[in-house]
This record gives C-alpha cells, sequence and structure tokens, in this order.
C-alpha cells in the first residue's frame, strides 16, 4: 500500500479538460497517514485514514449561461487548517451560477460538513469548542427586463447539531427565510417593496441555560415600501414603509408583537459647501423595537409585547457645512416624543459636530467632535452629552504607529430615558530591523447604560511579537472580559439597549495564548501554540466555573509536491455544573499528502 501510494503520489497529472461546449478543471491533494485519539472520556481508537480536497469548477456553452464550483474535503481539519483538529471533518460546498450573462440570473448553493469544530462564544474571551454537523441551502433568482419591473426571490435555510467538550449536553440551531423584491421607476420616482418571512429555532446548551430544555422558536413575517424623487438643489426626497410582526415560544411562556415604522427624508445641497436635510421617524410599537432588538441577537423576549401600549416619534433638522477640504461643520435640532409603559415621555436636544482631518507630522490625523444638549419635558433638568472620537498613524524613526481613541458621555439610547456612555482605543505599534522585526498591541473598551447600576460590558486586549527573518515568530495575546450578555444558541451576545430578558447572563474571564514558528530551513515549518482562558457565568438559573486549555504543534515538510505532515492537539474543557470532571481529548497524526492539478 505505502508504494502504490508513493506511486500514485509521484505520478503526473492533466491541467485541463473539454469536452464539447463544457469546460473543467480541478485540483486537490490527496493525504493518506495515521492518526490516533484518546481521551479520559472516550476510548482511544487508532486509524489509517485516506483523505484529501477537491476543488472543481467549469462551464457550459459559456460562464455567462452556465458555472459551477464545488468543493470537497475528508477527514480534514476545517476549523484550522494548519493543525490536525481532535474532530476530523468531511464535507462539501456546492454553488452554480445560471444566466448570469441574461436579464434572468439565478444561482443555488448548498453546503454539508460533519464532525466539524466550532465555537461557543464568550465576548473578549477565548470560546468554547464544540463539535457536530451543519448543513444549509439557497437559491436565488431575479429578472431584470429593461423599463420593466425588477423582481428577485430568494430563499436560504440551514441547521445545525452540536456538543460542548466537557459538558454532557448539546445545542441546535436551525433557520429559513424567504425574501421577496421588486423594484421600479416610474415619471422620476423611483419605487420599490420587499417581502420577507422567516423562522429559527434553538436549542440553548444545558451547562449555559441551566434547564435541561431551553428550547426558543420565533418565527416573523415583514414587508416594505419605499419611494423616492429627486429635488431641486441637488436634493432627493425619500419615504418607506415598513410592517413587520413575530411570535416566539419559550418554555411555557410566549411574545407576540408587530411593529410598523414610518420615515421621511429630504435633503438640498444647494452648494457644493452647504447641505440641509430633515427626517422624521415614527413607530407605533416602541416596545416591540426593543424585542426586536433582543430577537435579532438570538435571545428571549418573555410577555406579550403587543399589548404594551406604546408608539414614539422622531423629528430632526440637520445642516452641514464645509469650511474647507480637510473640516466639514454640522447642527442640528431634533424632538423626540415617547409613550411607554403607561407614560409619556419628550426631550428637546440641539447641538453641533465638527470632524478635521490632515497630514501631522509625516501621518495621517483625523478627529471628530460632538456635544448635544437635552432638554427634558419631565424631568424639567437639562442634561449635556458628547462624543470625539480620534485616529493617528505615522512612521517616526523607523517605528510604525496608529492609535485609535473614543469618548462618548450621554449618548441616548432608542429610550430617551437611557443613556449610553462608553469610551475604546487602541495602540499598535511596529518596527524592522533589517532581519529582525517586533510589535506591540493594547486596547480596551467599556459600555454601560448610565441610569442602571451593573450594566456595563468592558473588554481589554494585549498582543506582542517577535520575530527574526523565517527562522522564528513568536506571539502572544492577553484578553480580559466582563459584563451583561443574552445567552443564545450560538452564544453570549452583548446588550446595546434596555431590556428584561429573563435569559440575561452575567459573563467574566480571562485568556492568555502564545505561540512559536519557525522555517529553518527551506520546506520545513515547525510551529507550536497553547491557549487558556478561564471564565465564569451566572445567570438566574446557574452559576458555572470554565476552562478552556488547548495545545497544537505541526511539522511539515515539502519535497516537490509532496507534503510530510506531523501533528499534535490537545483540548481540556470543563464546567463545574456539569458535575463531571473537564474533559482531556488529544490527537496525534502523521501522513503525506500531494497536490495535484487533476485537469
Amino acid at each position: 500500500m505505502a508504494v502504490a501510494a508513493l506511486v500514485l503520489f509521484a505520478a503526473p497529472a492533466s491541467a485541463q479538460l473539454h469536452y464539447g461546449d463544457l469546460s473543467a478543471s480541478a485540483a486537490g491533494n490527496l493525504a493518506s497517514g495515521y492518526s490516533a485519539t484518546f481521551g479520559n472520556t472516550t476510548s482511544s481508537s487508532h486509524n489509517w485514514n485516506v483523505g484529501g480536497t477537491g476543488n472543481f469548477s467549469g462551464a457550459y456553452y459559456s460562464p455567462n449561461f452556465l458555472s459551477y464550483n464545488a468543493s470537497v474535503y475528508l477527514n480534514q481539519s476545517r476549523a484550522n487548517s494548519d493543525f490536525q483538529s481532535i474532530s476530523s471533518a468531511s464535507g462539501l460546498t456546492l454553488s452554480t451560477n445560471l444566466f448570469s450573462g441574461s436579464k434572468f440570473p439565478g444561482s443555488i448553493n448548498y453546503a454539508r460538513a460533519y464532525n466539524a469544530d466550532g465555537n461557543y462564544s464568550i465576548p473578549g474571551v477565548a470560546n468554547y469548542v464544540t463539535h457536530g454537523n451543519n448543513q444549509t441551502f439557497g437559491v436565488n433568482w431575479s429578472e431584470n427586463l429593461t423599463d420593466k419591473p425588477s423582481f428577485s426571490v430568494g430563499y436560504q435555510a440551514g441547521s445545525s447539531n452540536y456538543s460542548v467538550y466537557g459538558a454532557s449536553s448539546n445545542g441546535d440551531t436551525g433557520f429559513h427565510s424567504v425574501n421577496l423584491h421588486s423594484g421600479y421607476t416610474l415619471s422620476g420616482f423611483a419605487v420599490s417593496a420587499s417581502y420577507t418571512n422567516g423562522g429559527s429555532h434553538s436549542v440553548i446548551p444545558e451547562v449555559v441555560s441551566g434547564s435541561a430544555s431551553s428550547t426558543v422558536h420565533s418565527d416573523s413575517n415583514g414587508y416594505n415600501f419605499n419611494i423616492s424623487h429627486r429635488l431641486p438643489m441637488q436634493g432627493n426626497a425619500f419615504l418607506s414603509y415598513n410592517h413587520s410582526s413575530w411570535n416566539m415560544q419559550y418554555l411555557d411562556t410566549s411574545s407576540t408583537g408587530s411593529l410598523n415604522l414610518v420615515t421621511a427624508l429630504a435633503t438640498v445641497r444647494p452648494t457644493t459647501k452647504f447641505a440641509m436635510s430633515v427626517n422624521a421617524n415614527y413607530s407605533d410599537n416602541l416596545a416591540g423595537q426593543l424585542a426586536q432588538s433582543v430577537i435579532s441577537s438570538g435571545g428571549v423576549v418573555t410577555g406579550n409585547t403587543s399589548n404594551q401600549s406604546s408608539n414614539s416619534l422622531d423629528i430632526m433638522a440637520l445642516a452641514t457645512y464645509a469650511p474647507a477640504l480637510t473640516t466639514q461643520t454640522s447642527a442640528f435640532v431634533e424632538r423626540r416624543t415617547q409613550t411607554f409603559e403607561g407614560s409619556d415621555y419628550g426631550v428637546t436636544s440641539y447641538g453641533g459636530s465638527a470632524s478635521y482631518a490632515r497630514r501631522l507630522f509625516g501621518g495621517s490625523f483625523n478627529t471628530s467632535a460632538t456635544a448635544i444638549a437635552n432638554a427634558s419635558d419631565n424631568t424639567g433638568s437639562d442634561t449635556l452629552g458628547f462624543s470625539v472620537n480620534q485616529n493617528y498613524s505615522t512612521e517616526a524613526l523607523g517605528w510604525h504607529v496608529t492609535e485609535s481613541f473614543g469618548y462618548a458621555q450621554n449618548v441616548q439610547t432608542l429610550l430617551v430615558t437611557y443613556t449610553n456612555s462608553y469610551y475604546n482605543y487602541s495602540l499598535n505599534i511596529r518596527r524592522r530591523w533589517g532581519l529582525f522585526s517586533t510589535g506591540l498591541g493594547a486596547g480596551g473598551s467599556r459600555t454601560a447604560l448610565t441610569q442602571v447600576a451593573g450594566s456595563g460590558s468592558s473588554s481589554q486586549s494585549y498582543s506582542a511579537n517577535l520575530g527574526y527573518s523565517s527562522y522564528l515568530n513568536a506571539t502572544g495575546t492577553y484578553s480580559r472580559s466582563d459584563g451583561e450578555a443574552i445567552l443564545t444558541g450560538s452564544g453570549l451576545s452583548t446588550i446595546t439597549q434596555p431590556t428584561t430578558s429573563s435569559l440575561v447572563s452575567l459573563y467574566g474571564g480571562t485568556a492568555y495564548s502564545f505561540g512559536v514558528s519557525s522555517s529553518p530551513v527551506k520546506k520545513l515549518v515547525l510551529s507550536a501554540s497553547y491557549a487558556r482562558s478561564d471564565s465564569n457565568t451566572s445567570s438566574t438559573t446557574l452559576s458555572s466555573s470554565n476552562l478552556n486549555r488547548q495545545f497544537n504543534s505541526l511539522v511539515q515538510y515539502r519535497v516537490r509536491k509532496l507534503y510530510f505532515t506531523s501533528g499534535y492537539a490537545r483540548l481540556e474543557q470543563g464546567f463545574s455544573n456539569s458535575g463531571t470532571a473537564p474533559e482531556t481529548v488529544s490527537s496525534y497524526y502523521f501522513g503525506i499528502s500531494r497536490w495535484f492539478n487533476f485537469f
């Protein structure tokens, strides 16, 4: 078998294939080798595997008539192509374009993966490792006839099921959606309409939800109408109406509602330096807007939102003026009124902003600032909100430097009774001395609802790298984060609006990693990496301390188109509330692969 494999790997391959009106090309690699997997909760396995990848593409008659592409892989790591993964994945991706050169183009795509690595995310910290199966399917078609209404339709569907290493719990997600769109221009009016229908479900893993059957189902419908027309003085008028409805089921509770939004906008530009605009937004269900912001993140809203009487109206006038190419200024006045949870609220805001950009000390500098004064109808008091942003990049004494900073205080959210404050910053420097190179980076952010204690989320990250030609490249990172998030089927999602969702969770943790790679001689690659994270999650149903440790190593040597590869991977992951010891899984692999241009 070994001799036969080497003969096959060394054999030449054809370059291209033509058969009548059909043209095709194919490339890929074939691999064969030994792999072993063992752990503390699973029995060990030893296999001699055959695998590889293949990419096939071509056209019939003409690429504008029909073109296709197919990618297949067998016993490969799709989470990290540089290392043999803990779970060896297989799958395929198919796509085709039909009549792309005509007025009736269409496309079809399909993808499926087996035993693939995945992630259950925690903001700012290394993710939990999962493994499972997933698939997606989509079809799109459109009509674009001259002087006729355009029309397009699309359908998308997908599903995945996975298990979390170190926990006896599984997760499951699925979705489907239909999208219709049509547009037409009549007597200078651009008119368009669209319709969407979709649904999703997710089973949140017990290890993070605290419930053995935290299943979420949701369905939504929506349609939209837009109309626009040009105005004198390089202006434009726009009007939009959007209706949406939803139905969500979670455990023994449900949430249903509908929302109507109307948006109007008019702009004019009398001169190249001066422009004015007026816009208005009306919502007949302000509570529904809050619910949709949670649902769009994959979270859960309990209670019948449609029974809550709420609405909002926002009108703003804006004028902008650019006194120079490097400077732009604006001034605005805004009126917002809202009815929410049986109370009426109103606020009048006015303010302005300025932005400036120029070359500075051999680099590029830009900054902007906004100041807003708010007068509340309910409290009778005035508040001040402002924000600043700044970016700068340059090269000084051989150092490449890039930095940014942003800060905001009392920035209004969707509800006029809540404001958001935040800051963020980043700094990166790097330099090269001949064959030596080095770099450092740091960044951080924090955001919080000013009126809600404990609602903040923050993160910090640091990185460093050091290199010497191809002989050495070393990297290291450190990060930490904490805050409030919503539990979803694919991970924790940070909160950006006020919410009373029952799936709000506190999270916090730290993570660090380091890696080293080297190519001491041509065609030889050596690399290794280690990552560790420790986190805590806490909700109304459970609290858990979690750990994740990952180590990967790789040795690869290339001879012509032959690759000799050996790798080792180890994962340790556990959750204190699972009631079991952390799971440890290791995998070792060595083998040979060859790249082919089949035809």
